[in-house]
């Protein structure tokens, strides 16, 4: 212990002092340690209270609708204590504040400010800001850690606290799946032990950071009691992220106990010989080798864990590696055309469909899941932020890797030896996270990215303390002046304001060398903050209620809760694209000008949508728009080529309306070949699931529409081999037996034709007239003019406008014209 001389100088230039301690309280002769106040005071109670809220409240608190922005949000107001807390500090030392200068802060500051910044050119700032909401907690407690002058015994709490929340989480997950609490269905429908983040991927990469902390207190802990706890808790959490079956997370464990292994090796090679370590490392490392071994080999569970490793080596449409491999090519792709400053912050989910390479589009269709993030972190902050961005992150990791090895070398003396392995278990938590971003988006998930930032501000304080390194003390003027830009940034930050209209951006419609340009809205709530992150929870679950009510046919309440969403949350895609077709539903499957205008919305903001623009587009061919239609049709096929068949034979039949035979024959080919050309059928010889495109009604498509415009340019020999094959698809389809029939009439085939007719069994009045007209054309060719005219009075009867068409058929307009005379 320091003696009071230690109080007097706090405050000023000074090396943090050493401190020891054991257990979790350490009093020695209960005086308080150097510069710090008593254990019980309201001072150390102050000072460590945002920091435990914030790493115990977003982790444990469970809204069980919403489980990321309200995270977020309780993570704002966290940290929003330390404002009060920096200006008491302020007063309690002479009007006078010190600083501990992060050896990160340049890259971080730089690296948040480009990421802000790249809103202004994002085709979506909104995504950007969503992003900057999820960052910012984290960045705004890495900050305030700085300012407070916590001791190592105050570190120490607030480590401890974050060791025991995860235990918390690990342990609600352990007990979901033995079964004690019930497991909710993810989105694939399969039960999940989501724990407290509703997801269980969420849940992981949040232990991943977590868990080396809790192991390094197992190891480093004097108390029996407290050592026995934090190694039950580290047992947990090691069983809920195997039990969880998530394969970033075993990359991230498996890469965090190798790594801790190497280290111990070479920590205590410093104090004991080689021989006497590997005395007892070996046999521990066989004994473990050995139960895992067994555990993998003979239990049903172990061998389900050994089929979800068999993953990483499958290929083929929906295997994992095929997924990441094939989105990390797309996201090179989207590098090399955007390589400086990237597409925007949050923007690659914007881009993701359009170089997503075709057999991806088709994956994503097998697992039903949309891959809107690159699966590998480093890949989607290049592709992001471009290579300014994607080197201050490596700047930063490269600066945490340097600081710990500091810290391991110091790690030698005795009296670091505590804060070395508190110090290695945040290490290890960035660098195991990390390890599982390779794989993953590590750090655009609520629970990681926001403990990320704060554990790269917590090691920092923990490098100051062993390296002794001096705090910066401002004088009295500059200590005013940052207390109140400090707590002003910090208390802003955190709680944001409610933004309604936004700043006004103008963006060049073809390029910023262009006078003339769109004026779009900048969103203000991306000053980030609790209201900021409140509206999108609120968005969440109104949207969620939504969908909910239209699946039930609700429509009018489910108008209500979407348009409530939007309130929260606009624009927003889904929620466009969601109300287009709620007001097709309310109108009885009736196109509408609001479903057209909702699609058109979307389709701004997700320009790459290519369902989207494939339905919007077949909905103007409805309409008789067919130019628009074809535009919107064809333009999907850039960003989602595993519904290209679909979409040529779409516009196949629309130029057979348009009465462009050839390009009609041209497309419908088209269509034909890009089944054969799927690489799911011609590399992996599977059958395109119908969750893609159905195969025999895009076949039938293409195929009617190539026949029927080989029929209207009178070359009928192909048209009957067209045609045929689409009625070997759909044999009762009238459209098709019809013109069938006509073919056949011309060609002068009586009996098949009149065969076909007889066949038909009219579903509505039009079918009916066509069955009728058809006969009358066909007795006509005969010459039976008695039949021809019953036939066709018939038709007529049925549907007037057939007469017109009568006096253009060949065999009846004679017959008609013989009755006039």
């Amino acid at each position: 212990m320091k003696d009071n001389q230690g109080k007097a100088k706090s405050y000023q230039k000074k090396s943090v002092e050493k401190e020891g301690f054991k257990g979790v309280i350490d009093k020695k002769g209960g005086d308080a340690e150097a510069g710090q106040e008593n254990f019980f005071s309201l001072t150390f109670f102050l000072k460590v209270l945002p920091f435990v809220l914030f790493v115990s409240v977003p982790p444990l608190f469970k809204y069980e609708i919403e489980f990321v922005w309200s995270k977020i949000a309780v993570a704002y107001l966290s940290i929003t204590l330390s404002v009060p807390v920096l200006i008491y500090l302020y007063f309690k030392s002479g009007r006078k504040i010190s600083f501990n200068f992060p050896h990160t802060l340049i890259p971080v500051s730089a690296f948040i400010i480009l990421g802000i910044v790249s809103a202004f050119w994002a085709y979506n700032p909104y995504k950007t800001q969503n992003l900057a909401v999820m960052i910012a907690p984290g960045i705004l407690s890495y900050l305030a850690l700085q300012f407070l002058s916590l001791s190592e015994r105050e570190l120490k709490v607030i480590a401890i606290f974050t060791s025991f929340t995860s235990s918390v989480v690990s342990g609600y997950g352990v007990l979901q799946l033995l079964g004690v609490f019930p497991m909710p269905p993810d989105q694939y429908g399969n039960p999940n032990p989501i724990t407290t983040f509703g997801l269980s991927n969420f849940a992981v990469e949040y232990l991943l950071l977590a868990f080396p902390l809790t192991v390094a207190f197992a190891i480093i802990e004097r108390n029996p009691i407290l050592k026995t706890i934090f190694i039950i808790s580290s047992a947990i959490t090691f069983g809920y992220i195997v039990g969880a079956k998530n394969r970033a997370g075993w990359v991230g464990t498996i890469v965090f106990i190798i790594t801790l292994t190497m280290i111990l090796l070479l920590h205590f090679s410093r104090k004991a010989d080689w021989k006497k370590i590997l005395k007892y490392f070996i046999p521990s490392f066989s004994a473990s080798a050995v139960v895992i071994v067994l555990l993998l080999t003979y239990t049903d569970y172990g061998r389900s864990i050994v089929q979800r490793f068999k993953t990483f080596v499958e290929l083929g449409p929906g295997s994992s590696v095929s997924t990441r491999v094939l989105a990390w090519s797309g996201g090179i792709e989207m590098i090399k055309q955007n390589p400086i400053f990237g597409v925007g912050g949050g923007n690659f989910e914007i881009f993701s469909w359009r170089y997503a390479p075709r057999l991806l589009d088709e994956a994503t269709m097998y697992t039903n899941t949309r891959v809107d993030k690159a699966h590998n972190e480093y890949l989607q902050i290049f592709a992001d932020l471009g290579i300014v961005g994607f080197t201050l992150f490596i700047s930063i990791i490269f600066l945490v890797f340097k600081m710990y090895l500091e810290i391991f070398n110091a790690g030698e003396k005795k009296e670091n030896e505590e804060l070395f392995f508190v110090s290695t278990g945040l290490f290890l938590g960035i660098f195991s996270t990390l390890a599982g971003a390779s794989f993953n988006f590590s750090l655009q998930w609520p629970g990681s990215v926001i403990m990320f930032w704060f554990y790269i501000g917590f090691l920092e304080l923990f490098y100051s303390r062993i390296k002794g390194e001096k705090y910066i003390e401002f004088d009295t003027r500059t200590s005013k002046l940052v207390t109140v830009g400090v707590s002003l940034l910090i208390f802003v930050g955190s709680l944001g304001f409610p933004c309604i209209y936004g700043i006004p951006v103008c963006q060049g419609k073809e390029g910023f060398d262009k006078l003339s340009c769109n004026i779009r809205r900048f969103p203000c709530r991306a000053n980030v903050g609790f209201f900021a992150s409140r509206n999108l929870m609120l968005a969440e679950i109104y949207y969620r209620i939504a969908q909910w009510q239209k699946r039930f046919r609700n429509f009018d309440i489910a108008e209500k809760y979407y348009l409530a969403s939007l309130k929260f949350d606009n624009p927003a895609e889904r929620t466009y694209y969601d109300l287009a077709y709620l007001y097709l539903g309310k109108n009885g499957g009736m196109l509408n000008p609001r479903t057209l205008a909702l699609l058109e919305e979307t389709l701004k903001y997700v320009p790459y949508f290519g369902k989207g623009r494939r339905e919007l587009g077949r909905m103007y061919i409805q309409l008789g728009q067919i130019d628009r239609g074809i535009e919107y049709v064809l333009s999907s096929t850039y960003s989602n080529p595993a519904n290209i068949p679909e979409a040529y034979a779409i516009v196949a039949n629309a130029y057979y309306m348009k009465g462009d035979y050839a390009k009609a024959i041209e497309y419908g080919q088209k269509a034909i070949d890009e089944i054969a050309n799927s690489p799911s059928v011609k590399d992996y010889k599977l059958k395109i699931p119908e969750r893609i495109f159905d195969e025999n009604e895009v076949r039938f498509l293409a195929l009617s529409a190539i026949g029927l415009s080989y029929a209207q340019l009178k070359d009928y020999e192909k048209a009957i081999s067209f045609l045929e094959s689409a009625k070997s698809i759909r044999p009762q389809d009238t459209r098709i037996l019809v013109n069938l029939s006509t073919v056949y009439i011309n060609l002068g085939k009586f009996d098949l034709a009149e065969s076909i007719l007889n066949s038909i069994e009219p579903q509505d009045y039009k079918e009916k007239g066509a069955k009728f007209f058809n006969l009358a054309s066909l007795y006509a060719a005969k010459g039976d003019k008695d039949k021809a005219m019953e036939y066709l009075s018939l038709a007529t009867e049925v549907d007037p406008s057939l007469i017109d068409r009568a006096y253009r058929d060949k065999f009846l307009k004679s017959i008609l014209s013989d009755k006039e005379r």
